[in-house]
């Protein structure tokens, strides 16, 4: 699918412990980020790098369904992108805002380090780190 060929297995294939930012609030321009690990699990399909993230519960105990995303591998890792439409709290009005997100992720044997950046049209934001260890089953 992304045109890359894989002579031995990809080092990012297998089960991992991620941690990164959820979500930031800005509150007074003030942002503050709130922080949440979840399972990452890694295949290939046919040609394409796949992830399904298995997020932790939310604080008040609800669960989140796991998402499955799609990656671009790369001889140093893979950039995985997703396009959610999380709800937005703008001066009292709530409303839809669609954001695409981007985490790469780099595995070095049993820890994979990265990014993850939100996109949303009216938020301009940095890019905050996503760390990971490799699950031992």
């Amino acid at each position: 699918m992304f045109g890359v060929q894989l002579a031995v297995p990809f080092p990012l294939i297998d089960r991992w412990d991620i941690d990164d930012t959820r979500k930031r609030r800005v509150e007074n321009d003030v942002i503050t980020s709130v922080m949440g690990n979840a399972m990452l699990i890694t295949v290939m399909q046919g040609d394409s790098l796949v992830g399904t993230l298995h997020p932790s519960s939310r604080p008040d105990g609800t669960p989140i369904p796991p998402s499955t995303i799609p990656a671009r591998p790369s001889a140093s890792g893979a950039m995985f992108v997703q396009k959610q439409m999380p709800q937005i709290n703008v001066e009292g009005e709530v409303r839809p805002q669609e954001a695409t997100i981007a985490s790469t992720l780099q595995p070095t044997a049993e820890v994979s380090s990265g990014t993850l950046r939100r996109a949303l049209p009216m938020l301009s934001e940095q890019p905050a780190p996503a760390t990971g260890t490799r699950r031992k089953e």
